[in-house]
């Protein structure tokens, strides 16, 4: 396959490839020339990059530096090439089973390469000697179909003298864009490998633009920005982005949008997740800065980096988060369990900060989305959350609970009391070991909250919110223990009658009318009820019982 080269390409604005190739002091060897006039295509960017889908962030003009780091062996020996080479075809579209491991390496070569082909890279600088040996054979059959130049970059020379020698021909606007963006290149990686990634990468993209910057997700909803006072901003151009890209989808290279309003520059770039099949979006980069004759270069460069960094980031954060959120649920299960002492090191390095007793247990139920929020809240800024910055946190039996200091419990409470769709019951808990009796008191206090916000009187309250449950469970499960000793069937007949019976209040002939049975059908389960269980029916209180027993019992 032959590309054709429609950009138009003004001297002023680089070193033709031919030219870089030329260099003695960067000895780099081409192996795949490219189609016609390829090597006098001029040069506008220098991207070293190993993620997969690359073809995504790249631009028209731009050289691809790379050393395959992700690639699989041409040979496929190493132990991971298989799941290596499962990623890469996920990354660029391709089916991830195959039959055969040669013919799948082809086709993902041919694929990857016509993806940056299509995408305008002028060409390939592949890194030798890092991981893979030589240029893969497949690599160079795959550029030379595509009619994309290709060339090695030896060992002993870096990708930076590579980057410097495109920029000392750009003009001084270029080179000033290259030099920024090398800087923000190495510290939004060095952001990232930080504590809090997300936050860090922001900071230092609002830095380096003189502005401002922001990630806000999928939704919308803006998840750091370097100054609040211009989220609508940002979620008006992530938007746009958004919205731009859904309209384009055939079109993978809609990533970017640039633009002014009210003297400022404005770039969004979306994040996607470099880990997925069709790297699906999840969140957008917005950065703006005071319009000026020099600024947008450097922005965009800014804005697309922080967005490349991120794309690696964020999914990875997604997982982290999950197992995290998981890990914290068992914990308050364990201690809901009477487990607590021996979770208490685990909590350690949950949270990052631990209640001492006397502490307040609190449990918070309400509409899904607020209680997600809530636990988001809590898991960005506990302080700023619930104004308890020592605080447990996390979901069991379907609630969240929050474990406070005594001394934080009422700025806690009162935060929650402001909070819509949120509602909450606490106890106090003298100790770690005493948790485990204090959950059902925490619901209690949850129901009995809600009965005086609902205008309920006591004498309102249903027999399931007077009685814990935990110990109507245990209760009912022991009660009816005999019956489940029984076979199967038999003990389905024996509990479908005391069921009828209870909801007859034990008329045996309307029973047996509804279970389609002789009376004397009943009458005779009805003994073996009692002989089973060691109860007179005929009396009240035994009927409570076992009333008790079933109800919770299906519960």
């Amino acid at each position: 396959m032959s590309t054709t080269f429609t950009r138009n390409d003004d001297p002023a604005e680089g070193i033709t490839l031919e030219q870089l190739l030329a260099d003695p002091a960067l000895k780099l060897r081409l192996v795949c020339p490219g189609a016609e006039g390829a090597l006098k295509r001029r040069i506008s960017w220098v991207h070293p990059a190993e993620i997969l889908d690359i073809a995504m962030w790249s631009e028209p003009g731009e050289v691809l530096l790379t050393t395959g780091a992700n690639f699989p062996t041409e040979g496929m020996d190493a132990e991971d090439d298989h799941a290596l080479l499962v990623n890469a075809r996920k990354a660029v579209g391709l089916p991830a089973r195959f039959s055969s491991a040669s013919a799948a390496y082809r086709q993902w070569c041919d694929t990857y390469v016509a993806q940056l082909a299509q995408a305008g890279v002028v060409a390939i600088g592949f890194g030798v000697a890092v991981k893979h040996p030589t240029t893969p054979m497949a690599l160079i059959d795959a550029a030379n179909r595509a009619g994309l130049p290709l060339f090695e970059i030896p060992l002993e020379i870096p990708f930076t003298p590579i980057s410097k020698a495109v920029s000392r021909a750009l003009t001084d606007r270029h080179d000033d864009v290259m030099r920024q963006s090398s800087l923000l290149q190495r510290q939004v990686l060095k952001a990232a490998a930080g504590g809090d990634s997300v936050h860090d990468v922001i900071a230092i993209t609002a830095k380096l633009v003189s502005g401002w910057a922001a990630y806000v997700d999928a939704s919308g909803t803006v998840i750091d920005i370097s100054n609040r006072t211009f989220g609508k901003q940002a979620q008006d151009w992530a938007m746009k982005l958004a919205a731009k890209a859904a309209e384009a989808q055939s079109n993978p290279g809609m990533t970017t949008l640039f633009g002014s309003e009210a003297g400022r520059d404005y770039c969004a770039s979306v994040v996607r997740d470099s880990n997925g099949s069709h790297g699906r979006l999840v969140g957008i980069v917005v950065a703006s800065a005071a319009q000026t004759d020099q600024i947008d270069m450097l922005l965009r460069s800014v804005t697309m980096v922080a967005a490349d960094v991120m794309s690696v980031v964020v999914p990875q954060l997604k997982v982290s988060e999950r197992h995290i959120r998981r890990l914290r649920s068992a914990c308050i299960g364990a201690f809901a369990q009477g487990n607590g002492n021996a979770m208490l090191p685990m909590a350690d390095e949950l949270w990052p900060d631990i209640p001492q007793p006397p502490l307040r247990l609190i449990c918070v139920d309400g509409e899904t989305l607020a209680v997600d929020r809530l636990y988001t809240a809590l898991d960005a800024d506990p302080q700023s959350a619930v104004g308890a910055r020592r605080i447990l946190f996390g979901e069991y039996d379907h609630r969240l609970w929050l474990v406070v200091g005594a001394d934080a419990a009422e700025a806690a409470e009162g935060t929650l009391l402001t909070m819509e769709d949120i509602d909450f019951g606490a106890c106090d808990c003298s100790s770690w070991q005493s948790m485990e009796y204090r959950f059902p008191e925490a619901v209690q206090d949850l129901h009995l909250r809600r009965l005086n916000d609902s205008d309920r009187s006591f004498s309102d309250m249903s027999v399931h919110e007077l009685i814990r449950p935990d110990l109507a469970v245990v209760y009912s499960r022991e009660l009816l223990r005999p019956l489940y000793r029984l076979p199967k069937q038999e003990t389905e007949a024996l509990l479908a009658t005391m069921r009828e019976l209870l909801a007859t209040s034990f008329n045996v002939g309307a029973t047996a009318k509804r279970l389609d049975v002789h009376r004397h059908t009943v009458e005779n389960r009805l003994n073996k009820i009692e002989r089973l269980l060691g109860l007179d029916l005929g009396n009240e209180a035994s009927r409570v019982r076992l009333w008790i027993a079933c109800s919770f019992l299906r519960q």
